[in-house]
């Protein structure tokens, strides 16, 4: 058997107000530990787990004079793919208007500069009144040798280290910002040999600028912007003259140019109207493709669109609409074959009648279209199609001394219709979900049932699958609620084409709380997957039992 140790001490410290520290105790710590054993049986397949295991975590905090150190560990017999522990801390303690970062902290300056990107360093903000400045300084990227998701025993990706910096002007209404960021990958960190290797060390430059403005009291604009310069190796020998422009005789101090280094554009900006009952936003957004940068994770790229979203409250709020349309295209280079268009609607509508009943309504279409920019693309490779979804989804309540009743309906339709003449037929798909929920809570001797009917039909081109379940439940407190008893079961019947299917799911919990920091569990679930005799033969039909025994300390 082998026994895997994983130790997680990966949690923000939020920022902690200094002008009080003195109030504070010098030590404190809090938290919980749990140990679990859990017992494992199967029948008709092979085991998807051990016959019995056990975990045991925590998740300590430790407060050194009000400063918040959460932890948490995990220990188990489970064999860990990869068990390299690790530990990340961090604290952003505050005194007045002046926050100071140190360790891993998750820090956002502007969207397109630093935006959330964890990283292990120090830094400070700013805030005296209207005044806005940061700066963060540290290791973006450590350097690895294992690809945790292949397993490769490989070098994998450079250390990168960097520093962003922000300054401002005004408050949250009002304000305008300017942010920069610059980023590099460390040679001296790789383990591999840089010769041979596919992973090349890059450096980047971003601006970025940030705007919103109340023009009078209730429209405003906004906008935002960021520059990138991105050089995907900076060892690379292929050369650009940078003695034509003064612009790149700039950048090339701040950042290594040669034939690997491109800058991208990105940009989004609007107008809006708001008061109590009425809003409405104008929006424009544009990323160049492939745009991105080493502060930021992930941007949505090579698209421009222009959206407009309304907002309404009628009959004292009780009525609620929020709507938004507009139009988006990819292919802003002209560098595809084809464009794609599409066409985004979205509206979401509430209603409270009374205070018993109430309904929400939800709807959206997305319509998308390719269109050829070259001159030989056969049209089954072009994209034509439209996804709509609408929901219902009404709900009452109906509460006295004795009884609370609540009753949820919902129904949800999806349609994926393909247009393209060439690939309707196999890409069209309709799906349909309705079910029906009933809690009735009997509050003198504090015992809920519940109870459920579901529907679920997805037709495709050339099949249709329905699933219909049924849920039943109760939940029961004892002894003043220190005892708590629970029961959750469903029975699902699935229609196949290859015939119908059967899956039968028993649970129960116990909890039990003697003392208020002391908390004993049972719980207890069988699964049972019965297809059709005729169909299978017997085969596919399997059971399997779960038991699982619980203490929890809190401390």
């Amino acid at each position: 058997m082998k026994i895997g140790i994983l130790i997680l001490c990966f949690q923000e410290m939020y920022a902690q107000d200094l002008e009080n520290i003195a109030k504070q105790k010098p030590f404190a710590i809090t938290g919980s530990l749990d140990i679990r054993g859990i017992g494992y049986s199967a029948s008709g397949i092979a085991a998807r787990r051990s016959p019995f295991m056990y975990i045991i975590s925590g998740s300590p905090t430790v407060s050194l004079y009000g400063i918040a150190i959460p932890l948490s560990f995990t220990y188990s017999e489970q064999d860990r793919s990869f068990r390299q522990p690790f530990n990340q801390f961090g604290m952003s303690p505050t005194y007045k208007w002046a926050t100071a970062h140190v360790g891993f902290r998750n820090v956002s300056f502007l969207p397109y500069t630093l935006a959330g990107y964890t990283m292990l360093g120090a830094g400070v903000e700013l805030n005296p009144k209207k005044f806005r400045f940061g700066f963060m300084a540290g290791r973006l990227n450590r350097a690895t040798t294992v690809d945790t998701t292949t397993g490769a025993v490989q070098p994998y990706s450079f250390s990168r280290f960097g520093y962003a910096a922000k300054i401002g002007y005004g408050t949250e209404e009002n304000h305008f910002d300017l942010s920069f960021l610059s980023a590099k990958d460390r040679e001296k960190d790789f383990k591999g040999d840089l010769a041979t290797s596919q992973v090349r060390p890059a450096a980047n430059v971003v601006v970025g600028g940030d705007l919103k403005l109340m023009i009078v009291k209730k429209i405003f604009v906004f906008a935002d912007v960021g520059i990138s310069v991105y050089t995907r190796d900076f060892n690379s020998s292929m050369a650009i003259s940078t003695d034509s422009l003064k612009v790149l005789n700039t950048l090339n101090k701040l950042i290594k140019l040669n034939g690997t280094s491109e800058y991208y554009v990105a940009y989004s900006g609007g107008v809006g109207y708001k008061e109590k009952n009425f809003g409405l936003k104008l929006a424009y957004k544009y990323v160049d493709p492939d745009f991105q940068s080493m502060g930021a994770y992930f941007f949505q790229n090579d698209i421009k669109n222009f959206t407009i979203s309304p907002t309404f409250n009628a009959l004292k709020g009780k009525l609620r609409l929020m709507g938004s349309l507009g139009l988006q295209q990819d292919n802003t280079k002209q560098q595809k074959q084809a464009t794609t268009k599409r066409v985004i609607g979205l509206l979401n509508l509430s209603y409270d009648v009374n205070e018993k009943f109430g309904v929400d309504a939800n709807y959206t279409n997305f319509s998308s279209n390719s269109e050829p920019t070259v001159a030989l693309v056969q049209n089954k490779y072009l994209l034509t199609q439209t996804t709509s979804n609408i929901s219902v989804n009404p709900r009452l309540v109906l509460a006295n001394v004795n009884t609370t009743n609540v009753f949820l309906l919902s129904y949800n339709v999806s349609n994926l219709v393909d247009v393209n003449d060439e690939t309707k037929i196999t890409n069209n798909i309709n799906s349909s979900v309705a079910l029906l929920n009933h809690n009735i809570t009997l509050n003198k001797i504090a015992l809920t049932i519940m109870s459920g009917v579901n529907y679920t039909t997805n037709k495709l081109a050339d099949q249709t699958i329905d699933n219909m379940g049924f849920t039943l439940g109760a939940s029961k407190g004892f002894l003043k609620n220190k005892l708590q008893v629970s029961s959750s079961n469903s029975y699902i019947i699935s229609k196949l084409p290859q015939g119908n299917n059967t899956i039968i799911n028993l649970g129960g919990n116990v909890a039990y709380q003697p003392f208020p920091k002391h908390r004993f569990s049972l719980r207890v679930n069988s699964l049972s997957n019965k297809p059709d005799e005729e169909v299978s033969g017997g085969a596919g039909r399997f059971s399997e039992f779960t038991g699982e025994f619980g203490y929890t300390l809190s401390f």
